[in-house]
């Protein structure tokens, strides 16, 4: 019996160790899990920016003058109703509010060139790149019923601005 006893003192003492040290390898595990987590999730987050950007920076020229260019955006703007024109002309893509993306016509020597001017993100990225893709779309297929080209324009480039609240911004175009 008295050789059981330094086994059952070890055993004890190990039971013990386990008790106060789960706790905490369980909130280092945790710690690490989430950091990890974190990390892919900020690589994916900058790989989708990249693409989002590359989205809003594809200007699209409509070969024809501003005016014919006006009525070929809202007959293709017509039935999307997060599209709205704009008192100064330009035209508002809506996620919550009606400006959050802006989208302006810009003449030049071979038509009217439509672009992004601005966008604001939401939940820390911009939520308005398939619309604005979508309105693209729909703007090269009116254009191509009225026998309108259209191509695509340079390529802008944007920078992100000051945060509007705890992670999201607005982005300028870079002149």
């Amino acid at each position: 019996m008295a050789v059981d006893t330094p086994l059952y003192i070890l055993l004890g003492l190990l039971i013990l160790a386990l008790i106060i040290a789960g706790p905490l390898l369980k909130s280092r595990l945790s710690r690490r899990v989430s950091e990890a987590g974190d990390r892919a999730g900020k690589r994916y987050a900058s790989t989708q920016l990249v693409k989002t950007l590359g989205e809003f920076g594809t200007t699209l020229v409509i070969h024809a003058p501003e005016p014919v260019a006006r009525e070929i955006v809202a007959v293709a703007a017509a039935p999307q109703k997060h599209i709205a024109l704009r008192d100064d002309g330009s035209y508002g893509i809506r996620f919550v509010e009606p400006d959050d993306t802006i989208v302006r016509l810009v003449r030049e020597p071979d038509g009217t060139r439509m672009q992004v001017e601005t966008f604001r993100e939401y939940l820390g990225f911009p939520q308005t790149a398939p619309l604005w893709t979508e309105l693209r779309s729909r703007i090269a297929s009116t254009a191509g019923v009225r026998d309108v080209s259209v191509t695509e324009g340079v390529t802008a480039e944007y920078v992100r601005g000051a945060l509007l609240d705890d992670r999201n911004a607005r982005w300028e175009r870079n002149p």
